[in-house]
């Protein structure tokens, strides 16, 4: 079985006299093997702690997510959330619409979320 990995940032935006929710694109890391999808996944959560003041929850999400951790996230003052699910990739489990984003070397490519989730922030 193959499994996309879904990064959704959210920000928070001044608006008047209040705080409006802004929901980023979604950042899409598609049709991969459980164990490459689950390393993916814990880098993820490896660069957020350390790039971001960061809390996460383990939620329970649709029948299609494998896992779903959901982080509050604050950097030079500026805060926002993420998600991020791992999701089956199977016929009755629809396709996230988002940005792609191929991995091949972790380190370098990793970079393209962490840019998208600043970018969200601001």
């Amino acid at each position: 079985m193959k499994y996309d990995v879904v990064v959704i940032p959210e920000g928070f935006h001044r608006f008047d006299k209040h705080n409006m929710e802004h929901i980023c694109p979604p950042i899409v890391i598609e049709d991969r093997s459980y164990d490459i999808a689950m390393e993916i996944v814990n880098g993820i959560d490896r660069v957020i702690k350390t790039n971001f003041e960061a809390n996460v929850e383990e939620l329970d999400g649709d029948e299609c997510d494998v896992l779903y951790r959901r982080y509050t996230l604050e950097k030079e003052g500026k805060k926002g959330i993420l998600h991020v699910k791992l999701r089956k990739v199977i016929e009755n489990c629809p396709p996230i619409d988002g940005n792609r984003c191929s991995i091949l070397e972790f380190e370098r490519d990793i970079e393209c979320i962490v840019k998208a989730i600043e970018e969200c922030l601001e």
